[in-house]
């Protein structure tokens, strides 16, 4: 009776033995899961640092126009971001532009943008040889970075050869030939003027033609065939990009052929002027 007893109390021991270690072997298992699941997270990669922006150094230092013809001085800034461009002129600090927006009462200058462009170029309509010179882009950045542009302005000039006055015979037929100067392109156009009034050769029957020549030089010809003394006066080449010339003419009746007769039709005559 006593080793039934004593059998019976060690079965119970050990029963409870197996129990107790499979209790605690399911709760590390699950303190095991939490820690694994719901811990600290480790700290995320902070986000890359935004590029800086920079200059396209494809775009022109040094541009050159003529007075008169509106100009476009290029600046191209690469990953600008929140930063603003401005225009400065260099010669007396003057801000132009900043960003679309125009500081100066002088409303020949604006910026011009498009929308998700890299292009910020400062227009100027109109130049005149007081605005060449050196103009500063620059982006308001951390220190500020700038890049300069030049600016030239040609005053182009036109010229009539053989004046300032030329004489010729009545009949004959008068040539005049205009010159466009110190001009670094072709003017737009070429308008002729007799005494303040344009020439309109398309619906004149009078044998009046105008021919242009746009290269290597401008040239522009007037001609009058059979010219009469109607056809006297002032005559003025007005190109789109340069300043005038003028040349007086005088057509002479048949009495003055004596006097031209040792210089020939169509060829200037001081001797014939100090007659008058």
């Amino acid at each position: 009776m006593l080793f039934f007893l004593l059998g019976t109390f060690a079965g119970i021991f050990l029963l409870a033995s197996q129990g107790f270690a499979e209790a605690h072997s399911s709760r590390s298992k699950h303190y095991s899961h939490r820690s694994r699941f719901s811990g600290p997270r480790a700290p995320r990669a902070p986000d890359p640092p935004e590029p800086s922006p920079f200059f396209d150094n494809g775009t022109s230092r040094n541009v050159t126009t003529s007075a008169g013809k509106a100009v476009f001085l290029p600046c191209k800034v690469r990953h600008l971001g929140d930063r603003t461009v401005s225009w400065i002129r260099r010669r007396d600090l003057h801000v132009l532009t900043v960003g679309r927006f125009t500081y100066t009462s002088d409303q020949r200058f604006q910026t011009i943008h498009m929308e998700n462009s890299d292009s910020w170029m400062l227009q100027i309509q109109y130049p005149q040889k007081k605005d060449a010179g050196v103009y500063e882009c620059q982006v308001s950045t951390l220190p500020k970075i700038s890049r300069f542009v030049t600016l030239n302005v040609i005053v182009s000039k036109a010229s009539i050869p053989g004046g300032p006055t030329l004489y010729l015979n009545s009949g004959s037929t008068l040539n005049l030939t205009c010159e466009i100067m110190e001009s670094p392109m072709a003017p737009d156009f070429v308008f002729w003027y007799h005494n303040g009034r344009v020439i309109n050769y398309e619906i004149n029957n009078r044998g009046i033609s105008i021919h242009t020549e746009k290269l290597p030089k401008t040239l522009s010809r007037l001609l009058i065939s059979n010219a009469q003394p109607q056809d006297s006066g002032n005559y003025s080449c007005v190109p789109s990009n340069a300043e005038p010339a003028d040349i007086t003419v005088h057509v002479l009746n048949g009495e003055r052929r004596e006097a031209l007769s040792s210089h020939g039709p169509g060829t200037p005559s001081h001797d014939v002027d100090d007659q008058y």
